[in-house]
């Protein structure tokens, strides 16, 4: 055997050796495509989510703005009552139907006030819900 045939018949037992390993490394290669395609879309769903949940903190803080709006408004109407309470106290024993009159005005809008604090209440659960679930993703 002369050097030419002993260095080809090294390269068909390398090549023999090799080809297994190629094709293993070709595998890996699709196997990273593969799992690029899908870190890509992973990053795209994490943006929406990202952005979902950046509306939904904007909510809530107008949601707690509201419901710092409804305080303030609640101290005033707290206030309007206690002042009505003085005044019917003075008008009680001189005038019975008008008193009546507005013990009905402020019990409406006690209820008025009561209605506006459940809807916030609910809305805020909801938000708090919807949020729960994004982290829960």
């Amino acid at each position: 055997m002369d050097a030419g045939q002993i260095v080809q018949l090294l390269e068909t037992v390398l090549d023999a050796k090799l080809k297994p390993l190629q094709e293993n490394m070709t595998d890996i290669k699709q196997e990273m495509t593969g799992l690029k395609q899908e870190m890509a879309v992973m990053k795209e769903d994490l943006s929406g989510v990202k952005q979902e949940v950046s509306g939904i903190k904007q909510e809530l803080v107008n949601v707690k703005q509201n419901v710092s709006g409804l305080k303030s408004d609640m101290t005033e109407v707290k206030q309007d009552i206690k002042s009505l309470h003085n005044k019917f106290d003075l008008l009680a024993s001189d005038q019975p139907d008008d008193t009546l009159a507005m013990l009905k005005i402020m019990n409406t809008k006690l209820d008025n006030v009561q209605k506006d604090v459940t809807f916030i209440h609910f809305k805020v659960s909801q938000h708090e819900l919807e949020i729960n679930r994004l982290k829960a993703q």
